[in-house]
């Protein structure tokens, strides 16, 4: 990226074990004509994705509903042909997860993967076929991980362990209200052309016209967001059961004008008790966005706007890369944004949701001594602890490192020696990020790790299997984590809480 600055790295950059900087987007974007890459080729018959040659496919080898590996914009821009989704009749822009990608690397993000469950409904798509969509990004059943020919959307997380990250760019606008009537832009009067001018220099072409930017940007009316609620309620209870590992991305919609919502939104939210204790939106595993971003590559999108979840995927991923995942991300400058829409003042920033402060439990976006700035690193989660960004990404970090060191040892006979080794390969990460910082380092540890007789009942024994308990205080809290790793009948499990090892 031309002009884009990093930060520059601390002195002892975490390990790639732990950069927790991988992203997945799934939405909605044109696949481009003609035979996709042999290297991309080759990786999805490697991966599972595709039949080997000469063997019957259960599933067409299209790039669709699939995940694909991309690692620069340019790559992505010759997989997709994101820059002619139709608007209106003659007016085309880009489509919204390509404005997320973008994001994700003017942001300093490095590698992600796509998942494009089909090209973009039209703007006026009715209910049922925006419906049908949504079930594409977050199918309603809980899924099965082995069946990979019936995975759809988010459910291709099943395939992907080492993602970090996941976000639905396109979900605003699906559960939007459709525009009204879209009136065609002026035509550009005519430059008047000289007779003759013997010492001028040639005129300058007029600057293109953007007819895309007198669109109106998808706006959700307040029935639109308990629909919103519900995908993310879907998706986080897939991420409950299967990926506890993972973080999972959003934007807040724009509202309808006149609206409840445009009113007052925190107000709005805070009347439905999504975010109170029980909330369906309250949860460590959630970072949600807002207010919505324009910045200097939107001019492809209706009114310059984009959802905040692609630069903040961006944001986080650079900050795992620069100086750990389980650091503030607010320090790092964002590059090539310019305003937000709404903004914010203090009153607005500071406006109850759930019992706190809305700046404390969704991650805003705002102006400050140093310009526009994430303002906030969080997750919706009621506990004051895990509602810390820093601490949630590192909780899943260790859970997924975790996952990776039982499925080492997963067909191991089991006995005292296999438990050692667990218990060693566990304490040697664990120490490994507390010497990087992301655990305490003073009085009383900042882990320990146990996988003996005392975390096993005889029947577990008896059945084969290895249970292993760990606590850690990340750096920067005061309580601790319990984290507990289950290795059994050739799978392996990983679960934690806020509960103390015994």
């Amino acid at each position: 990226m031309n002009g884009l600055v990093f930060e520059t790295p601390p002195a002892a950059p975490p390990a790639s074990a732990w950069r927790n900087d991988l992203v997945c987007f799934v939405g909605q974007v044109a696949v481009r004509e003609g035979d996709p890459p042999a290297d991309l080729s080759d990786w999805l018959r490697a991966q599972g994705w595709w039949a080997p040659p000469g063997v019957k496919a259960l599933r067409p080898d299209t790039l669709y509903d699939l995940p694909l590996p991309v690692a620069s914009w340019e790559r992505f821009d010759r997989l997709f042909a994101w820059e002619r989704r139709p608007h209106a009749e003659g007016v085309f822009g880009a489509a919204y997860l390509a404005a997320a990608v973008r994001a994700f690397f003017a942001q300093g993000g490095r590698q992600c993967y796509v998942v494009s469950v089909g090209e973009p409904l039209p703007p006026q798509a009715d209910a049922a076929a925006r419906a049908q969509r949504l079930a594409l990004l977050v199918p309603p059943e809980r899924g099965q991980r082995s069946h990979r020919e019936q995975w759809h959307g988010l459910h291709h997380l099943f395939g992907l362990p080492e993602v970090a990250l996941v976000a639905l760019p396109d979900l605003p606008e699906l559960v939007a209200e459709p525009p009204g009537s879209i009136q065609p832009a002026p035509p550009r009067p005519a430059a008047p052309q000289p007779d003759f001018l013997p010492c001028s220099e040639p005129a300058a072409p007029p600057a293109p016209d953007r007819p895309v930017l007198r669109l109106e940007a998808p706006r959700c009316s307040d029935a639109g967001y308990g629909t919103w609620q519900a995908v993310l309620r879907r998706a986080l209870r897939w991420i409950g059961d299967w990926r506890r590992d993972l973080m999972l991305l959003a934007a807040l919609p724009l509202p309808q004008h006149d609206s409840e919502a445009a009113r007052d939104p925190a107000a709005f939210l805070d009347a439905r008790g999504w975010f109170a204790p029980e909330g369906e939106l309250a949860s460590a595993r959630l970072h949600l966005a807002w207010p919505w971003l324009r910045g200097s590559g939107g001019l492809d999108l209706p009114q310059g706007l984009e959802p905040p979840d692609g630069a903040l995927a961006g944001l986080l991923a650079r900050n795992a890369l620069v100086q750990g995942t389980f650091r503030n991300a607010t320090p790092l400058a964002p590059q090539g944004l310019v305003q937000t829409v709404p903004v914010l003042d203090r009153s607005a920033r500071n406006a109850p949701l759930g019992g706190v402060p809305l700046q404390e439990r969704l991650c805003l976006w705002g102006d400050g001594p140093q310009g526009l700035r994430l303002r906030s690193d969080v997750t919706t989660a009621p506990d004051p602890l895990r509602r810390q960004g820093g601490v949630a990404r590192t909780l899943g970090l260790v859970l997924r490192a975790a996952r990776r060191i039982g499925e080492e040892f997963v067909f191991e006979p089991a006995g005292e020696t296999l438990w050692a080794r667990v218990e060693r390969r566990l304490g040697e990460l664990l120490a490994r990020l507390q010497a990087a910082g992301a655990l305490h380092d003073g009085p009383g540890g900042g882990f320990g790790v146990r996988c003996d007789r005392s975390t096993m009942s005889a029947a577990d024994i008896d059945a084969g299997r290895v249970i292993a308990h760990a606590w850690i205080r990340p750096a920067a809290g005061i309580e601790r984590l319990h984290v507990r790793l289950v290795l059994g009948d050739g799978r392996v499990a990983v679960s934690a809480d806020a509960r103390d090892a015994a």
